[in-house]
């Protein structure tokens, strides 16, 4: 009987058991994926942060690494930076050459956060394996885009957070950071929080 559906080499994955996974931007979401990296797939967790994050170290037994060092030992690369002026085009040509050729990049921060014509050269050349891509420079990403037919790139829309789930818990914080605001006492997700503190501070001393 013939088999029907049967995928070789060309459909084939990797394998995230007992790799590298090196995290860019180690805050809480960085440190939820590294969790569930270290705990549920036995990888080793290398990351790059403005401070070192010393509970993922003793939790996760994340390793913390300057940016070129991560980038050169890391089997998968996920970004989770802010946009800011330090980090855009954070990665470019050069940090892409310091990868390991079997190397994935993940890009789920800005699409900024990457130079997107030195990936698509990168990924041309099989300078890197292939990327994962939930975010682009342009969004949506332009029809023309080399990204969307180059057979190394998993692209997605932007659309993480499209669940019912997700967008009530999102209405509903927004509601009681609001709410949080008029009374005076913003405790989470507070961007900015040194005026926050400079704030209550004046608040105080009067």
């Amino acid at each position: 009987m013939a088999c029907v559906g049967r995928s070789g080499a060309a459909q084939f994955g990797v394998d995230v058991h007992h790799k590298a996974l090196g995290i860019v931007g180690l805050g809480r979401i960085g440190s939820a994926l590294a969790r569930r990296a270290a705990l549920g797939f036995g990888m080793d967790v290398l990351y790059c942060n403005r401070t070192r994050n010393h509970e993922a170290e003793e939790a996760y037994g994340a390793q913390w690494r300057t940016l070129p060092e991560l980038l050169a030992q890391a089997d998968f690369v996920c970004l989770l930076v802010p946009l800011s002026a330090a980090t855009e085009r954070l990665i470019g040509a050069a940090e892409l050459r310091l990868m390991k050729r079997t190397a994935i990049l993940l890009n789920c921060a800005r699409g900024q956060v990457v130079d997107e014509a030195a990936l698509i050269e990168a990924l041309r050349e099989r300078r890197i394996l292939g990327a994962g891509l939930d975010v682009f420079e342009r969004e949506p990403l332009p029809p023309d885009s080399p990204l969307l037919t180059m057979p190394n790139v998993v692209a997605l829309p932007h659309i993480g957070s499209a669940t019912q789930q997700t967008r009530d818990a999102m209405a509903l914080g927004a509601a009681r950071n609001l709410l949080d605001a008029l009374a005076g006492r913003i405790t989470s997700t507070c961007v900015n929080p040194e005026v926050r503190d400079v704030i209550e501070a004046r608040r105080h001393a009067r």
